[in-house]
């Protein structure tokens, strides 16, 4: 995480210990963070990441690769950077539509 110019969480549901210790190092070390949630999660998360915070509505996820690339130009992230974030994003993206406990 040190080496990291930005980092992109995500929430499902619950918090574990070992997710908010990471969450607490981004913060610490002041890294440019995106946290994607649950809807379930957002109100535990929003007081600590405001607008870095996108919560994936399962009626519109299109909205959630909007949210991810507007925070990219926000922080002037490099162009490569920019691909892999909104891959990853797009990717967690897929997985939470298809978990079984939160069904779309």
């Amino acid at each position: 995480m040190n080496e990291a110019d930005v980092v992109l969480g995500f929430v499902g549901g619950a918090i574990s210990e070992a997710c908010r210790q990471e969450l607490n190092t981004g913060i610490t070390l002041e890294k440019n963070m995106i946290i994607m949630s649950h809807p379930d999660a957002a109100a535990q998360l929003q007081p600590y990441f405001g607008q870095n915070l996108v919560v994936i509505d399962p009626v519109r996820p299109d909205r959630v690769e909007i949210e991810i690339l507007q925070y990219l130009k926000r922080i002037n992230a490099q162009e490569d950077a920019k691909k892999a974030l909104l891959a990853l994003g797009t990717l967690a993206l897929g997985l939470l539509i298809l978990e079984p406990s939160h069904p779309s």
